[in-house]
């Protein structure tokens, strides 16, 4: 080999040699955009299932939404910031009363309850990116009031109706944010919606004339009426086998067995007790039951569907807030002319004290998936109250009470949270705890 071919032979081997220390070298690729796809996180009320705490946490900061119902506002709260007050929203109807945080974590839908005052045909949806309204669902329905997430189309909510002249319940796309169709029941002024785990039925209470109704959710009709007169008020075990539905009217609870859509027990209460709003504790197995017109709060052990205790709370009980991950602590609100919020252990059955508010009427309360905030309404008064959970403690502290308009009504909260338009179950690990920069979502340059 001559001494040119041997050099172009060194020169190749050495631009190989080259090449391939340099891939060796070289960092590894980044990581690729988190994707928005996958299972979207649900973290709302009682009314809707599932609730998944357990996912979020991790994300220990975040914002709760107060409609203020008189002052036509909803206000925008963070526990940690030395002003929590983040914003106070304009909304454009009359009487926002509930929030309802949909899956994914981004958007919360706000009903307008009627009194006589104002337009009602409208659910007013709130960007948590920008705490602006994108949208207000127009319908022909006078009164929109609670409603409940699809646990298997998670795009899809259902209301009931307020009228008093006739009772139906509401299918709001929450994609597009529009109103899709509306199914009749078999009464009127419907108020709790709420849908077995499998998504296929719906369960509605009428607060004026009627019984509780069956809706095949696909189908779009009654398929059938269990008799429980005016059992308005209604939540579902966590384990889906049972609906428990007040009839405050009547002094009784009802418990129907989801599978065979009958009542298999009533809990009579007495006269003039009143029994009303239902949520669950331990991990579902004790069901918390205001008596409104007692002022006590019902403790019932569910697997042997018997009444534990009653305690004594406040005038016109509504219900007590449990942890959302299992502490023994819950929070009774006394929605008349007392200013104080219970609080209980309901592992223990027991009232430990009661906690002055910044107003009267205590009303609904939320918690931080965290459970180390929690938010109640002093719905007669001017105030929200906030409280901090001391988990090493075991105790309930209240932090302070904040004016934010007269009427503040139902709460919700959910996580900051940037780089990815909602949070599912595949990427709620991956994503940064912070606000996002706009309504694209991505993430500032600082933390918030």
């Amino acid at each position: 080999m001559d001494n040119r071919r041997l050099l172009a032979v060194i020169a190749i081997i050495l631009v190989v040699s080259t090449v391939a220390l340099m891939a060796a070298c070289a960092p590894a690729p980044g990581p690729s955009a988190v994707s928005s796809d996958g299972a979207p996180i649900y973290y709302a009320d009682a009314r809707t299932w599932p609730s998944q705490p357990e996912l979020l946490k991790q994300m220990t900061r975040g914002k709760f939404y107060v409609p203020v119902q008189d002052d036509g506002l909803v206000a925008v709260i963070d526990p940690d910031k030395p002003d929590p007050i983040v914003k106070l929203i304009k909304i454009n109807a009359a009487q926002p009363h509930h929030p309802w945080t949909a899956p994914g974590m981004r958007y919360v839908y706000v009903n307008h309850q009627s009194e006589g005052k104002g337009d009602h045909n409208v659910m007013t949806v709130i960007d948590t990116f920008t705490d602006e309204v994108v949208a207000e669902i127009k319908t022909d329905f006078d009164d929109p009031f609670h409603c409940s997430w699809s646990p298997t189309t998670a795009t899809l909510l259902l209301c009931g109706d307020l009228n008093a002249k006739g009772g139906y319940v509401y299918y709001i796309d929450a994609k597009d944010h529009k109103f899709v169709t509306k199914v009749k029941t078999n009464g009127n002024t419907a108020r709790d919606v709420i849908q077995s785990h499998d998504g296929k039925y719906a369960f509605v209470g009428h607060q004026g004339q009627g019984n509780v109704d069956v809706l095949d959710v696909s189908a779009q009709k009654i398929v059938k009426t269990i008799e429980c007169d005016r059992c308005a008020r209604m939540k579902m075990t966590p384990d889906g086998k049972y609906l428990f539905a007040s009839s405050p009217p009547n002094n009784f609870t009802a418990i129907i067995d989801v599978e065979k859509q009958e009542i298999v027990k009533k809990l009579e209460f007495g006269d003039k007790t009143g029994p009303g709003n239902i949520n669950f504790a331990m991990g579902g197995k004790t069901a918390m039951i205001g008596l409104g017109g007692a002022g006590k709060l019902a403790l019932v052990d569910i697997a042997k569907m018997e009444v534990g205790k009653i305690l004594t709370t406040g005038k016109s009980t509504n219900t007590a807030y449990a942890h959302p991950l299992g502490d023994p602590i819950a929070i009774a609100t006394n929605d008349a002319t007392d200013d104080w919020y219970s609080v209980v252990d309901p592992a223990e059955f027991a009232t430990i004290e009661n906690v002055q508010a910044g107003g009267k009427g205590t009303h609904n309360v939320q918690w931080s998936a965290d459970g180390k905030y929690a938010v109640g309404s002093d719905r007669l008064g001017d105030t929200i109250t906030i409280f901090r959970w001391d988990a090493t403690a075991k105790k309930l502290e209240r932090v302070n009470s904040v004016k934010v308009g007269f009427g503040a009504n139902g709460v919700q909260w959910t996580p900051y949270f940037c780089g990815v338009t909602q949070l599912t179950k595949e990427n709620v690990t991956l994503v940064k705890n912070q606000a996002a920069a706009s309504a694209k979502g991505e993430c500032a340059t600082a933390g918030n």
